[in-house]
């Protein structure tokens, strides 16, 4: 076998993992994500698994990473309107059922696995919590908000809560457009700054 050969065949293999990975993800969640399964649905050993990934959880995080690669910003020239956009794309991702059925899971992983916890960290939340950022110093900037010093990351925290909790908590209650229209509300109260319009 040449080594272009052997090239394919464990991108090949490395593909088959990655897509049942994300259909077990999608369809059934975490909890029937297992390297048995995996292999035994590929077609390959549990060595091949291990020489690729050192643990489900971080394959389940890259299929996640993939998936979300980007965390799309906003400038439309109006604080409310930012805010709006990428808090309606955040209850897109995390309302969709690989986020749903696995986040909880590996949220737990990320205790005890500090790569997995870094890597969400830093591919994943940072520039999310950037964009936010970046949206508040340009509507201070443009004299929308009064108060230089805004804690943007307090901000997030009143962004991105209330969906983790609805997410991660057993309370039934729904992660919608209107859960984007309130929890921005909230921020724009905070900034003392009045509600222009609607979106």
């Amino acid at each position: 076998m040449t080594t272009n050969t052997r090239r394919r065949n464990n991108l090949a293999i490395s593909q088959a993992l990655f897509q049942a990975a994300e259909r077990v993800m999608t369809t059934d969640g975490f909890s029937e994500l297992t390297v048995d399964g995996l292999v035994s649905e590929v077609g390959t050993s549990r060595p091949a698994f291990y020489r690729r990934y050192r643990s489900i959880a971080r394959l389940a995080l890259d299929v996640i990473l993939e998936r979300y690669p980007d965390a799309p910003s906003s400038n439309t020239g109006s604080l409310r309107s930012d805010l709006l956009a990428l808090q309606r794309n955040d209850v897109a991702m995390m309302t969709s059922p690989l986020l749903m059925h696995n986040l909880p899971a590996l949220l737990e992983a990320m205790r005890t696995d500090n790569t997995i916890r870094q890597s969400y960290l830093d591919r994943f939340i940072a520039p999310r919590r950037q964009n936010v950022a970046n949206v508040i110093a340009a509507a201070v900037e443009r004299g929308e908000i009064v108060e230089k010093n805004v804690d943007s990351e307090y901000i997030c925290d009143l962004l991105f809560g209330p969906l983790l909790s609805r997410i991660l908590l057993p309370t039934d209650l729904p992660v919608t457009d209107v859960t984007a229209r309130q929890t921005v509300a909230t921020v724009l109260k905070e900034l003392n700054v009045e509600k222009r319009g609607q979106a």
